[in-house]
């Protein structure tokens, strides 16, 4: 999507296809808009007269206007003055993407010109988000049925305020959409093509692109480090596992960044094998690998002053003939020995190596892993935020300030030494799995074995990944691509602190 910013005083709507947006808080009328005809304006204020619209949080209202320069209107409600936050915008754009898209808008202007108050990245994140389709497996419509998209957004604003950092920051927001909608692609794709090696082909696809160090290790690479936790998961698949890593170096600084993310590409549970009535859903286990990748994309391309180290565990949890068994033990990189009392918590084994080996080669200044964990966070969340959990209050915290920036929202999740105990092994150092209650806890407790003193968070984002209702910007039969835009902004704050 091209982006624009326009003051009001040398905007001029001429476009086909086009629509005219205007924020309205909740009965405030009447509306405001530099740009908003006579006409239309009184025809609006009667429709609002009548209670046809009042500007309620995340409602839209569209009014075909044939007679003016743009081709529509569309009222976008932001609820009351004091109840209004960033996400209520953000809603609002992925319902606009529904309308625009009936009415086959292709060219949008967002007039906040007399609206300082309301910020227009949100909207256009939304939008973004909204637009997203996944139907390559379907059959293409025909040329006249095609879906018309919102292919530019100009946002008009007032005079005295500033254009390039309003361009550049809204510029940032649409490309990091743009890679969340990567990362729903990844993980909506069907699992026969979507495989450890097919990651393995995007990531390089990104050092192609942006010219970052691309390394991927194969079984034998990884059987020589050691790395038997994640082998010993892949182990009942004919898709040999990838440990997939993507460097972005930077002279100017000497911080360094890492973001681990799970690549579970199916998981069957292994042995411990999940129940056959939502296993399709389990391609969508390696969500925490798309949106570590993706955000890495973006990253790749903005090249913040920071040094970024991306690193994916990629494995199929399959129960071919040498799939591993409940009961068996593997020593990881680290050395630890883990016992294997349940194939099904096999994300935390791979995640166990990728993160002792990050740590051992790029020794971090913080490290942040994603992944689709715990059964457990949904149960204790729900779909409207993912946990975190750290062994570093300020990188928590930096985590959760970027939640709530973008919309991802974190919840922290105590780590007491009492979790700890619980994944102790009997017959090893550890055990792959503790105690049913406070399952998500006990999975990060696990996980803590593996990073040293390398400050470092465990977002589980099981809850977030796919499957989310209500969120009008987000396809609940679809992935969310949940961690991208989080990923990538508590990435550039962390160069702001540098």
């Amino acid at each position: 999507m091209n982006v624009e910013v326009i003051a009001s005083d040398a905007c001029n709507v001429v476009e086909e296809e086009s629509c005219l947006i205007i924020p309205l808080f909740e009965k405030a009328f009447p509306l405001d808009s530099s740009l908003l005809s006579e006409t239309d304006e009184l025809l609006l204020q009667t429709l609002a007269d009548k209670g046809i619209f009042q500007g309620k949080a995340q409602s839209c209202y569209y009014v075909a206007t044939p007679k003016s320069t743009y081709q529509g209107v569309l009222v976008v409600g932001l609820g009351s003055r004091e109840d209004y936050d960033d996400e209520i915008l953000r809603r609002g754009g992925g319902k606009a993407a529904e309308l625009l898209q009936q009415h086959r808008v292709s060219h949008i202007y967002f007039d906040i010109s007399r609206h300082d108050n309301v910020p227009p990245l949100p909207f256009l994140e939304g939008l973004v988000l909204g637009q997203y389709a996944f139907d390559v497996y379907k059959k293409a419509p025909d040329a006249e049925d095609l879906p018309v998209k919102v292919q530019t957004a100009t946002v008009i604003i007032d005079n005295g305020v500033e254009v390039t950092p309003l361009l550049s920051s809204l510029q940032v927001g649409v490309l990091t959409c743009l890679s969340a909608n990567g990362a729903r692609h990844l993980a909506n794709t069907a699992p026969n093509e979507m495989t450890p090696r097919a990651l393995a082909e995007f990531a390089r696809g990104i050092s192609d692109e942006s010219g970052c160090k691309c390394t991927v290790l194969e079984p034998k690479q990884m059987e020589s480090l050691g790395m038997n936790a994640l082998l010993g998961v892949a182990r009942g698949s004919a898709q040999p596992p990838r440990l997939i890593i993507l460097e972005h170096h930077h002279s100017d600084t000497a911080k360094t960044v890492a973001l681990v993310g799970k690549g579970v590409t199916f998981d069957t549970g292994g042995i411990s094998i999940k129940p056959a009535a939502q296993m399709h859903e389990m391609k969508y286990d390696m969500c925490g690998a798309a949106a570590v990748l993706c955000a890495f994309m973006t990253l790749a391309e903005l090249k913040p002053a920071i040094n970024i180290v991306a690193v994916v565990p990629a494995a199929e949890n399959m129960t071919g003939d040498a799939a591993q068994r409940p009961g068996d033990i593997v020593k990881a990189y680290n050395g630890k020995t883990v016992e294997v009392h349940n194939t099904d918590a096999e994300g935390r084994l791979i995640l166990a190596d990728a993160m002792a080996y990050t740590v051992d080669k790029y020794k971090p200044d913080a490290m942040v892993d994603a992944a689709t964990l715990t059964g457990a966070c949904l149960i204790a969340l729900g779909h409207f935020a993912a946990g975190v959990f750290t062994n570093n209050q300020e990188v928590a915290d930096s985590l959760v300030a970027a939640g709530n920036a973008t919309g991802e929202r974190l919840w922290q999740m105590p780590l007491w030494k009492d979790y700890e105990k619980q994944v102790e092994g009997n017959h090893a150092d550890l055990c792959n799995i503790g105690p049913r209650e406070g399952g998500a806890i006990t999975a990060a407790a696990f996980l803590k074995n593996f990073v040293g003193d390398t400050p470092w968070a465990h977002v589980d984002i099981a809850g977030t990944a796919w499957g989310v209702k209500g969120v009008p910007y987000w396809n609940p039969d679809h992935a969310t691509g949940y961690g991208v835009r989080l990923l990538t902004r508590w990435v550039l704050d962390q160069v702001e602190e540098n």
